[in-house]
């Protein structure tokens, strides 16, 4: 298919406006949809579909002409082991053998469209982020138009890639936005996004007339372990602590790395009763955790309890009364819970 000045300018126009909603870092739900619309204006066609996957939920957009226009949805298929084996077998070719894409029409046909008869001629093209591929894109010919042709598979394969960029930008970004919140040895949040969510929890709390709790909690003797066994089973020790912690707090619950050997703990909608009840769950796992694989009892953490309002009215004082809590159960012989409001010993058997 030869293009003429008009539908240069057309096809242009339009790679240029989805690369700058690439560049922008737009939502790739705008950005697919417009590749989609692209797709649909530019090739004879009278559907298009993206299949892809993300988090292993297989996702669908459809776009399809009508006489009236044209309809662009977006669904979530049920998972497939068929389609989930199928592209992992498919970009391993890819990326071993540099072979071509080879699309299974049969197998999308009966697990994700529909409208593909005997009649039908379909092109596809393959959608690969970080040498994996996570999908495909497919078109399916108008027969009231031209039948598809190079310069068409050509245009579908451009999309392609754009979509491919596109999802590459976005795992990009979300593996920055993880590691920006994240304590790097732990794999919990890290002390920034702590502050962050302190606050938010506080105003959270002013608006519904609620409370909610935030413990510290220490490792005890953690230098002599490290003198005794290296500083890498020291850090080992941390990471173990932390899926303690993780372990036995809600899906609500946040867990953050503080600092060295210290962690913070937000309970929302929790009162004195609550996180001293979670405080003993946590204080009698690790005290029972064969760190390293050893003797149990090499390690025993404390923690100090404040609650909001009760105990403070900022997050700098909140933490600073759970820290003073905390240095209580160190002072009265560590593996202990002690809260501000009450400055007692709870016994964590």
């Amino acid at each position: 298919m030869v293009h003429t000045t008009d539908q240069k300018d057309v096809l242009f126009s339009t790679f240029a406006e989805i690369t700058s909603l690439i560049s922008a870092g737009r939502d790739n739900r705008i950005i697919f949809q417009k590749i989609i619309e692209n797709a649909l204006d530019l090739l004879p066609s009278k559907s298009v579909y993206m299949i892809f996957l993300e988090n292993h939920r297989i996702i669908k957009y459809t776009g399809q002409l009508y006489d009236r226009g044209r309809k662009i949805t977006v669904e979530d298929l049920p998972e497939s082991s068929a389609i989930l084996n199928w592209l992992h077998r498919e970009g391993n070719s890819i990326r071993m053998s540099e072979s071509v894409f080879a699309l299974d029409l049969s197998l999308i046909a009966s697990e994700c469209i529909r409208d593909v008869d005997t009649s039908s001629m379909v092109i596809s093209a393959p959608l690969m982020a970080k040498n994996s591929l996570f999908g495909i894109l497919v078109a399916i010919n108008d027969i009231s138009r031209h039948r598809f042709n190079e310069e068409d598979i050509h245009l579908l394969t451009v999309m392609a890639n754009q979509a491919a960029i596109a999802f590459e930008n976005y795992l990009l970004y979300k593996k920055l936005e993880v590691e920006s919140i994240t304590d790097g040895l732990t794999g919990v949040y890290n002390f920034r996004f702590l502050i962050k969510s302190l606050k938010l929890e506080m105003k959270r709390s002013n608006r519904f007339k609620s409370m909610f709790s935030f413990l510290m909690l220490d490792v005890d003797n953690l230098k002599e372990y490290n003198d005794r066994n290296g500083h890498l089973s020291g850090s080992r020790a941390l990471r173990d602590i932390a899926k303690i912690i993780t372990q036995h707090c809600r899906e609500i619950d946040l867990v953050a790395k503080y600092g060295g050997d210290e962690f913070g703990l937000l309970l929302p909608r929790t009162g004195y009763e609550g996180a001293k009840r979670l405080g003993k769950r946590v204080l009698r796992a690790v005290r029972k955790f064969r760190f390293d694989g050893v003797t149990r009892g090499l390690l025993t953490c404390s923690i100090g309890i404040a609650n909001y309002p009760d105990d403070a009215r900022s997050v700098g004082e909140l933490i600073d009364r759970a820290d003073t809590a905390l240095y209580r159960a160190k002072s009265i012989g560590k593996n202990a819970i002690a809260s501000y409001s009450e400055m007692d010993y709870i016994n964590p058997s």
